[in-house]
Protein backbone atom coordinates (compact mmCIF):
# COMPACT_ATOMS: atom_id res chain seq x y z
CA UNK A 1 0.00 0.00 0.00
CA UNK A 2 1.79 3.55 -0.93
CA UNK A 3 0.53 6.44 0.65
CA UNK A 4 0.72 9.48 -1.48
CA UNK A 5 2.70 12.52 -0.27
CA UNK A 6 0.92 15.65 -0.01
CA UNK A 7 0.98 18.96 2.40
CA UNK A 8 0.17 17.60 5.36
CA UNK A 9 3.15 15.04 4.88
CA UNK A 10 5.48 17.42 3.26
CA UNK A 11 5.96 19.31 6.34
CA UNK A 12 7.46 16.80 7.86
CA UNK A 13 9.78 15.15 5.12
CA UNK A 14 11.49 18.75 4.49
CA UNK A 15 14.73 17.76 6.66
CA UNK A 16 14.68 14.37 5.39
CA UNK A 17 13.47 14.87 1.54
CA UNK A 18 14.43 18.69 1.40
CA UNK A 19 11.80 19.08 -1.59
CA UNK A 20 9.68 22.40 -1.19
CA UNK A 21 6.25 22.31 -3.76
CA UNK A 22 5.29 24.97 -4.90
CA UNK A 23 1.94 24.72 -2.04
CA UNK A 24 4.69 24.70 0.91
CA UNK A 25 7.20 27.47 0.04
CA UNK A 26 7.11 28.41 4.03
CA UNK A 27 8.87 25.82 4.30
CA UNK A 28 12.74 25.63 3.86
CA UNK A 29 14.28 23.44 1.11
CA UNK A 30 17.39 21.45 3.13
CA UNK A 31 20.04 20.12 1.10
CA UNK A 32 22.33 17.35 2.48
CA UNK A 33 25.93 18.73 2.25
CA UNK A 34 27.87 15.90 4.03
CA UNK A 35 31.17 16.06 2.83
CA UNK A 36 32.77 12.85 1.16
CA UNK A 37 34.66 11.06 3.99
CA UNK A 38 32.16 11.67 6.70
CA UNK A 39 32.73 8.48 9.37
CA UNK A 40 29.30 6.34 8.09
CA UNK A 41 27.56 6.57 11.39
CA UNK A 42 23.63 5.89 12.27
CA UNK A 43 23.95 10.05 11.78
CA UNK A 44 23.57 9.94 8.27
CA UNK A 45 20.25 8.14 8.48
CA UNK A 46 18.76 11.43 8.67
CA UNK A 47 21.14 13.76 6.65
CA UNK A 48 18.61 14.28 3.80
CA UNK A 49 18.82 14.19 0.16
CA UNK A 50 22.06 15.61 -1.43
CA UNK A 51 21.45 18.59 -3.77
CA UNK A 52 24.95 18.16 -5.23
CA UNK A 53 28.01 15.79 -4.72
CA UNK A 54 30.35 17.42 -2.22
CA UNK A 55 33.62 15.62 -3.34
CA UNK A 56 37.13 16.70 -1.32
CA UNK A 57 40.28 16.64 -2.84
CA UNK A 58 42.34 14.71 -4.31
CA UNK A 59 40.18 15.19 -7.48
CA UNK A 60 41.18 12.08 -9.28
CA UNK A 61 39.24 9.28 -11.05
CA UNK A 62 39.56 6.80 -8.17
CA UNK A 63 39.09 9.65 -5.32
CA UNK A 64 35.93 11.01 -7.24
CA UNK A 65 34.14 7.47 -7.83
CA UNK A 66 34.32 7.55 -3.88
CA UNK A 67 32.60 10.83 -3.55
CA UNK A 68 29.95 9.97 -6.53
CA UNK A 69 29.23 6.50 -4.84
CA UNK A 70 29.23 8.43 -1.23
CA UNK A 71 26.21 10.40 -3.06
CA UNK A 72 24.00 7.54 -4.08
CA UNK A 73 24.32 6.06 -0.87
CA UNK A 74 23.20 9.34 1.17
CA UNK A 75 20.50 9.27 -1.71
CA UNK A 76 19.42 5.80 -1.30
CA UNK A 77 19.16 6.79 2.71
CA UNK A 78 16.87 9.76 2.13
CA UNK A 79 14.65 8.10 -0.92
CA UNK A 80 13.79 5.30 1.09
CA UNK A 81 12.17 6.78 4.08
CA UNK A 82 9.00 6.27 5.01
CA UNK A 83 6.76 8.41 2.99
CA UNK A 84 4.49 9.29 5.69
CA UNK A 85 7.34 11.22 7.67
CA UNK A 86 7.11 8.80 10.50
CA UNK A 87 10.74 8.81 10.49
CA UNK A 88 14.27 8.28 8.90
CA UNK A 89 14.99 4.88 6.46
CA UNK A 90 14.57 1.83 8.78
CA UNK A 91 11.22 0.12 8.99
CA UNK A 92 9.89 -1.64 5.85
CA UNK A 93 7.06 1.08 4.65
CA UNK A 94 6.30 3.16 1.68
CA UNK A 95 9.40 4.69 0.28
CA UNK A 96 9.31 8.52 -0.43
CA UNK A 97 10.43 7.95 -4.10
CA UNK A 98 7.07 5.62 -4.17
CA UNK A 99 4.65 8.57 -4.15
CA UNK A 100 6.18 10.16 -6.72
CA UNK A 101 4.43 10.29 -10.41
CA UNK A 102 4.39 7.56 -12.65
CA UNK A 103 4.96 8.44 -16.33
CA UNK A 104 1.90 6.84 -17.27
CA UNK A 105 0.10 8.75 -14.80
CA UNK A 106 2.13 12.05 -16.55
CA UNK A 107 2.02 11.00 -20.35
CA UNK A 108 -1.71 10.82 -20.36
CA UNK A 109 -4.18 10.63 -23.29
CA UNK A 110 -5.00 13.84 -26.00
CA UNK A 111 -6.59 16.23 -24.89
CA UNK A 112 -6.17 15.30 -20.41
CA UNK A 113 -4.07 17.32 -18.46
CA UNK A 114 -2.33 15.22 -15.36
CA UNK A 115 -3.77 14.84 -12.00
CA UNK A 116 -1.88 17.33 -9.60
CA UNK A 117 0.66 16.38 -7.45
CA UNK A 118 -0.44 14.16 -4.44
CA UNK A 119 -3.51 13.22 -6.65
CA UNK A 120 -3.82 9.86 -6.59
CA UNK A 121 -2.60 8.19 -10.24
CA UNK A 122 -5.60 7.18 -12.43
CA UNK A 123 -6.25 3.34 -12.45
CA UNK A 124 -7.05 1.22 -15.52
CA UNK A 125 -10.96 0.03 -15.70
CA UNK A 126 -9.93 -3.40 -15.68
CA UNK A 127 -8.45 -3.13 -11.94
CA UNK A 128 -11.03 -1.25 -10.43
CA UNK A 129 -12.49 -4.25 -9.72
CA UNK A 130 -9.51 -5.58 -7.59
CA UNK A 131 -9.58 -4.95 -4.54
CA UNK A 132 -6.99 -2.05 -4.02
CA UNK A 133 -6.22 0.72 -1.47
CA UNK A 134 -6.37 4.27 -3.38
CA UNK A 135 -2.56 4.93 -3.85
CA UNK A 136 -1.87 1.22 -4.75
CA UNK A 137 0.71 1.18 -6.98
CA UNK A 138 -0.25 -0.18 -11.14
CA UNK A 139 2.57 -1.81 -12.67
CA UNK A 140 2.11 -1.55 -16.51
CA UNK A 141 5.78 -2.86 -17.65
CA UNK A 142 7.46 -5.95 -17.82
CA UNK A 143 10.67 -4.34 -19.13
CA UNK A 144 12.21 -1.27 -18.29
CA UNK A 145 11.33 -0.42 -21.80
CA UNK A 146 7.19 0.11 -21.80
CA UNK A 147 7.02 -0.92 -25.55
CA UNK A 148 8.80 -4.73 -24.93
CA UNK A 149 6.00 -6.60 -25.82
CA UNK A 150 5.08 -4.74 -28.75
CA UNK A 151 8.15 -3.50 -30.27
CA UNK A 152 9.37 -6.34 -32.09
CA UNK A 153 12.58 -5.10 -33.32
CA UNK A 154 14.58 -3.29 -30.73
CA UNK A 155 18.27 -1.60 -31.20
CA UNK A 156 19.52 -3.94 -28.51
CA UNK A 157 19.07 -7.29 -27.01
CA UNK A 158 16.65 -7.22 -24.82
CA UNK A 159 13.22 -9.04 -23.31
CA UNK A 160 11.25 -9.77 -19.85
CA UNK A 161 13.37 -11.06 -17.05
CA UNK A 162 11.53 -14.33 -15.67
CA UNK A 163 12.01 -15.53 -11.72
CA UNK A 164 12.99 -18.77 -10.92
CA UNK A 165 8.99 -19.57 -10.40
CA UNK A 166 8.59 -18.81 -13.85
CA UNK A 167 7.14 -15.15 -13.35
CA UNK A 168 7.75 -11.96 -15.09
CA UNK A 169 9.58 -8.73 -13.24
CA UNK A 170 7.29 -5.63 -13.43
CA UNK A 171 8.35 -2.15 -13.73
CA UNK A 172 7.81 1.28 -13.33
CA UNK A 173 8.96 5.00 -13.86
CA UNK A 174 8.37 7.48 -11.24
CA UNK A 175 9.55 11.32 -11.55
CA UNK A 176 9.78 13.86 -7.86
CA UNK A 177 8.28 17.08 -8.31
CA UNK A 178 10.54 19.58 -9.65
CA UNK A 179 10.63 16.62 -13.02
CA UNK A 180 6.37 17.32 -12.72
CA UNK A 181 6.13 20.80 -12.48
CA UNK A 182 8.27 21.28 -15.40
CA UNK A 183 6.57 19.02 -17.22
CA UNK A 184 3.49 20.51 -16.18
CA UNK A 185 4.89 24.33 -16.79
CA UNK A 186 5.56 23.46 -20.21
CA UNK A 187 2.85 21.57 -21.19
CA UNK A 188 5.28 18.34 -22.23
CA UNK A 189 3.07 16.10 -21.27
CA UNK A 190 1.16 15.88 -24.74
CA UNK A 191 2.86 16.07 -28.17
CA UNK A 192 0.62 19.60 -28.79
CA UNK A 193 2.01 21.02 -26.19
CA UNK A 194 6.02 20.06 -27.23
CA UNK A 195 5.03 21.03 -30.52
CA UNK A 196 4.27 24.25 -29.35
CA UNK A 197 7.25 24.42 -27.22
CA UNK A 198 10.04 26.16 -29.20
CA UNK A 199 12.68 26.16 -26.70
CA UNK A 200 15.46 23.71 -24.86
CA UNK A 201 14.64 20.73 -22.67
CA UNK A 202 15.96 21.59 -19.15
CA UNK A 203 15.18 20.61 -16.58
CA UNK A 204 16.03 21.76 -13.51
CA UNK A 205 19.05 21.05 -11.69
CA UNK A 206 20.18 20.47 -7.80
CA UNK A 207 23.14 22.80 -6.73
CA UNK A 208 23.34 24.05 -2.81
CA UNK A 209 23.36 27.55 -2.89
CA UNK A 210 20.59 28.16 -3.60
CA UNK A 211 19.45 25.34 -2.16
CA UNK A 212 17.39 23.47 -4.72
CA UNK A 213 16.87 19.67 -5.37
CA UNK A 214 16.92 18.92 -9.28
CA UNK A 215 15.26 16.38 -11.40
CA UNK A 216 15.40 12.69 -10.09
CA UNK A 217 13.49 9.59 -11.98
CA UNK A 218 13.44 6.22 -10.45
CA UNK A 219 12.82 3.11 -12.09
CA UNK A 220 12.07 0.18 -10.17
CA UNK A 221 11.81 -3.43 -10.57
CA UNK A 222 9.52 -5.81 -8.83
CA UNK A 223 9.09 -9.60 -8.53
CA UNK A 224 6.24 -11.22 -6.87
CA UNK A 225 6.73 -13.08 -3.22
CA UNK A 226 6.99 -16.13 -3.46
CA UNK A 227 6.57 -18.90 -1.17
CA UNK A 228 9.90 -19.57 -0.67
CA UNK A 229 11.23 -15.81 -0.32
CA UNK A 230 12.03 -14.51 2.67
CA UNK A 231 10.11 -11.10 3.23
CA UNK A 232 12.24 -10.12 5.69
CA UNK A 233 14.83 -9.45 2.81
CA UNK A 234 13.28 -7.34 0.70
CA UNK A 235 11.15 -4.16 0.61
CA UNK A 236 7.62 -5.32 -0.46
CA UNK A 237 4.18 -4.17 -1.62
CA UNK A 238 0.94 -4.77 -2.63
CA UNK A 239 0.54 -3.37 -5.93
CA UNK A 240 -2.01 -4.04 -9.05
CA UNK A 241 -0.36 -6.11 -11.73
CA UNK A 242 -1.57 -4.47 -15.41
CA UNK A 243 -1.36 -5.44 -18.68
CA UNK A 244 -2.73 -3.68 -21.49
CA UNK A 245 -4.46 -5.41 -24.53
CA UNK A 246 -1.87 -6.28 -27.26
CA UNK A 247 -2.96 -6.87 -30.89
CA UNK A 248 0.03 -8.61 -32.05
CA UNK A 249 1.16 -10.72 -30.39
CA UNK A 250 -2.38 -11.20 -29.13
CA UNK A 251 -2.25 -10.58 -25.35
CA UNK A 252 -5.51 -10.04 -23.49
CA UNK A 253 -6.03 -6.79 -21.11
CA UNK A 254 -5.61 -8.18 -17.19
CA UNK A 255 -5.23 -6.83 -13.82
CA UNK A 256 -4.35 -8.75 -10.95
CA UNK A 257 -3.09 -7.95 -7.16
CA UNK A 258 0.25 -9.42 -5.87
CA UNK A 259 2.51 -9.05 -3.10
CA UNK A 260 5.90 -8.00 -4.73
CA UNK A 261 9.51 -7.45 -3.81
CA UNK A 262 12.07 -4.70 -4.80
CA UNK A 263 15.05 -6.08 -6.56
CA UNK A 264 16.45 -3.39 -8.41
CA UNK A 265 16.20 0.31 -8.60
CA UNK A 266 17.75 3.14 -10.46
CA UNK A 267 18.35 6.43 -9.69
CA UNK A 268 18.78 9.77 -12.38
CA UNK A 269 19.63 12.81 -10.60
CA UNK A 270 20.35 15.99 -12.34
CA UNK A 271 23.00 18.65 -10.45
CA UNK A 272 24.25 21.99 -11.64
CA UNK A 273 27.82 20.18 -11.99
CA UNK A 274 26.53 16.94 -13.67
CA UNK A 275 24.20 18.51 -16.50
CA UNK A 276 23.86 14.67 -18.08
CA UNK A 277 22.98 13.74 -14.76
CA UNK A 278 24.08 10.90 -11.55
CA UNK A 279 23.50 7.62 -12.32
CA UNK A 280 22.68 6.24 -9.35
CA UNK A 281 22.11 1.85 -9.77
CA UNK A 282 20.96 -0.77 -6.81
CA UNK A 283 20.07 -4.28 -6.39
CA UNK A 284 18.85 -6.54 -3.93
CA UNK A 285 22.05 -8.55 -2.61
CA UNK A 286 20.55 -12.56 -3.70
CA UNK A 287 19.68 -11.48 -7.26
CA UNK A 288 23.02 -12.96 -9.19
CA UNK A 289 26.28 -14.57 -8.54
CA UNK A 290 29.51 -12.87 -10.95
CA UNK A 291 31.27 -15.08 -13.00
CA UNK A 292 33.56 -14.74 -10.30
CA UNK A 293 31.66 -16.00 -7.52
CA UNK A 294 30.55 -19.40 -10.15
CA UNK A 295 34.61 -19.72 -10.65
CA UNK A 296 35.69 -19.28 -7.01
CA UNK A 297 32.56 -21.57 -6.15
CA UNK A 298 31.73 -19.30 -3.66
CA UNK A 299 27.50 -19.50 -4.53
CA UNK A 300 25.08 -18.77 -2.24
CA UNK A 301 22.40 -21.05 -2.07
CA UNK A 302 19.29 -19.37 -3.39
CA UNK A 303 19.01 -16.91 -6.04
CA UNK A 304 16.27 -14.60 -7.39
CA UNK A 305 17.52 -14.77 -11.06
CA UNK A 306 20.00 -17.93 -11.22
CA UNK A 307 19.64 -21.68 -10.33
CA UNK A 308 23.09 -22.51 -9.07
CA UNK A 309 21.82 -26.17 -9.66
CA UNK A 310 20.96 -25.98 -13.34
CA UNK A 311 24.07 -26.78 -15.71
CA UNK A 312 25.14 -24.72 -18.52
CA UNK A 313 23.97 -26.27 -21.12
CA UNK A 314 20.17 -26.17 -19.89
CA UNK A 315 20.20 -22.71 -18.56
CA UNK A 316 22.02 -20.92 -20.74
CA UNK A 317 23.44 -17.50 -18.88
CA UNK A 318 22.00 -14.08 -19.72
CA UNK A 319 19.69 -14.78 -22.85
CA UNK A 320 16.39 -13.01 -23.18
CA UNK A 321 13.41 -16.15 -23.04
CA UNK A 322 11.86 -17.85 -25.83
CA UNK A 323 8.63 -15.67 -27.72
CA UNK A 324 6.17 -15.86 -27.75
CA UNK A 325 6.24 -13.54 -24.58
CA UNK A 326 2.66 -12.91 -22.48
CA UNK A 327 2.94 -12.16 -18.92
CA UNK A 328 -0.79 -13.27 -18.67
CA UNK A 329 0.78 -17.10 -19.31
CA UNK A 330 2.81 -18.07 -15.69
CA UNK A 331 4.46 -19.44 -14.98
CA UNK A 332 6.33 -19.51 -18.48
CA UNK A 333 6.37 -22.19 -20.54
CA UNK A 334 8.63 -25.46 -20.13
CA UNK A 335 9.90 -24.82 -16.78
CA UNK A 336 11.59 -21.79 -17.92
CA UNK A 337 13.48 -19.06 -15.80
CA UNK A 338 16.36 -16.64 -16.84
CA UNK A 339 19.36 -17.49 -15.88
CA UNK A 340 21.21 -14.26 -15.76
CA UNK A 341 25.09 -13.93 -14.27
CA UNK A 342 26.77 -10.44 -13.70
CA UNK A 343 29.36 -9.76 -16.29
CA UNK A 344 31.21 -6.92 -14.63
CA UNK A 345 32.02 -7.45 -10.81
CA UNK A 346 31.40 -4.62 -8.58
CA UNK A 347 35.01 -2.69 -7.41
CA UNK A 348 36.74 -3.49 -3.59
CA UNK A 349 35.39 0.15 -3.22
CA UNK A 350 32.20 -0.29 -3.76
CA UNK A 351 32.21 -3.60 -1.82
CA UNK A 352 33.59 -2.05 0.75
CA UNK A 353 31.19 0.93 1.27
CA UNK A 354 28.48 -0.62 0.94
CA UNK A 355 29.62 -3.13 3.74
CA UNK A 356 29.68 0.22 5.63
CA UNK A 357 26.61 1.43 4.73
CA UNK A 358 24.85 -2.02 5.53
CA UNK A 359 26.01 -2.16 8.77
CA UNK A 360 24.37 1.25 9.50
CA UNK A 361 20.88 -0.12 7.97
CA UNK A 362 21.48 -3.70 10.23
CA UNK A 363 18.14 -5.04 11.55
CA UNK A 364 16.34 -2.94 8.42
CA UNK A 365 15.10 -4.63 4.94
CA UNK A 366 17.33 -2.27 3.56
CA UNK A 367 20.65 -3.86 4.89
CA UNK A 368 19.79 -5.88 1.89
CA UNK A 369 20.77 -3.52 -0.72
CA UNK A 370 24.26 -2.84 -2.97
CA UNK A 371 25.11 0.02 -5.11
CA UNK A 372 26.45 -1.66 -8.02
CA UNK A 373 27.91 1.63 -9.23
CA UNK A 374 27.48 5.05 -9.53
CA UNK A 375 28.08 7.04 -13.61
CA UNK A 376 28.70 10.43 -13.91
CA UNK A 377 30.26 12.46 -16.30
CA UNK A 378 34.08 13.18 -16.06
CA UNK A 379 34.09 16.36 -18.39
CA UNK A 380 30.67 17.40 -18.32
CA UNK A 381 31.24 20.52 -20.18
CA UNK A 382 32.76 19.26 -23.15
CA UNK A 383 31.83 21.00 -26.33
CA UNK A 384 32.43 18.23 -28.17
CA UNK A 385 31.44 15.03 -26.16
CA UNK A 386 27.86 15.26 -24.82
CA UNK A 387 27.84 12.53 -22.87
CA UNK A 388 30.81 14.09 -20.48
CA UNK A 389 32.92 10.77 -20.73
CA UNK A 390 31.23 9.05 -17.92
CA UNK A 391 32.99 7.29 -15.75
CA UNK A 392 32.56 4.06 -14.73
CA UNK A 393 32.34 3.87 -18.86
CA UNK A 394 29.74 0.93 -18.57
CA UNK A 395 27.04 0.31 -15.80
CA UNK A 396 24.36 -2.61 -16.25
CA UNK A 397 21.70 -3.46 -13.50
CA UNK A 398 20.76 -7.10 -14.05
CA UNK A 399 17.14 -6.67 -13.44
CA UNK A 400 16.95 -3.65 -16.64
CA UNK A 401 20.07 -3.81 -18.64
CA UNK A 402 19.63 -7.83 -17.72
CA UNK A 403 20.69 -8.55 -21.56
CA UNK A 404 23.25 -5.71 -22.55
CA UNK A 405 25.85 -6.48 -20.11
CA UNK A 406 29.70 -6.55 -21.33
CA UNK A 407 32.59 -3.46 -22.46
CA UNK A 408 31.22 -3.24 -25.75
CA UNK A 409 30.59 0.43 -27.05
CA UNK A 410 27.29 0.78 -28.58
CA UNK A 411 25.92 -2.93 -28.05
CA UNK A 412 26.72 -2.58 -24.10
CA UNK A 413 24.97 -0.87 -21.17
CA UNK A 414 26.14 2.75 -20.10
CA UNK A 415 23.52 5.26 -19.27
CA UNK A 416 24.49 8.48 -20.31
CA UNK A 417 25.50 7.63 -23.29
CA UNK A 418 22.15 5.91 -23.92
CA UNK A 419 20.40 8.39 -22.85
CA UNK A 420 22.10 11.05 -24.83
CA UNK A 421 19.73 9.88 -27.90
CA UNK A 422 16.38 10.90 -26.22
CA UNK A 423 14.44 12.91 -27.96
CA UNK A 424 10.60 14.41 -27.64
CA UNK A 425 10.26 14.94 -31.14
CA UNK A 426 13.19 14.23 -34.13
CA UNK A 427 16.03 15.76 -33.54
CA UNK A 428 14.57 18.02 -29.99
CA UNK A 429 17.09 16.69 -27.63
CA UNK A 430 15.16 16.03 -24.00
CA UNK A 431 18.08 16.25 -21.86
CA UNK A 432 18.43 12.94 -21.17
CA UNK A 433 15.15 11.40 -20.14
CA UNK A 434 13.36 9.06 -22.27
CA UNK A 435 10.17 10.20 -20.45
CA UNK A 436 8.93 12.94 -22.75
CA UNK A 437 8.85 10.41 -25.85
CA UNK A 438 5.84 8.91 -24.16
CA UNK A 439 3.33 11.83 -24.76
CA UNK A 440 0.54 11.47 -26.89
Amino acid sequence: MRKRVTLATVVGLVAILGVSPASAQTSPVVCNTTPQGTPITPALLTSGLPCAVEAVAPFNLVHLQDAFDFFSWLSFLALNAPADGSGPIGKDATAIWESWKNIFAVMVPPGQTPTPWGAPDPIPAICQSVPHDTHTAVLRMVGKTPDLLTAINQPFDTGPLIDQAGRYVHYEILINQPMFDYIMANKLYSKAGQDAFTGKVDFPAGVDAPPTIGAIMVKAAWKVLEPGDDPGSFHTETALLYQQAVVNPPIAESCRSARVVLVGLHVGHKTVAEPQWVWSSFEQVANVPSQADIDAKKLLAKYNFYDPACSASQCVVNTPPPRPWNPNVEPFANGYHSQIVRVTPLTAATVALNGQFQSILKGTVWANYELLSTQWPTDPTSTTDLTGAPAPQFLANTTMETYIQGHVPVTSSTCIDCHKDAADKPGHFSDFTYILERAQ
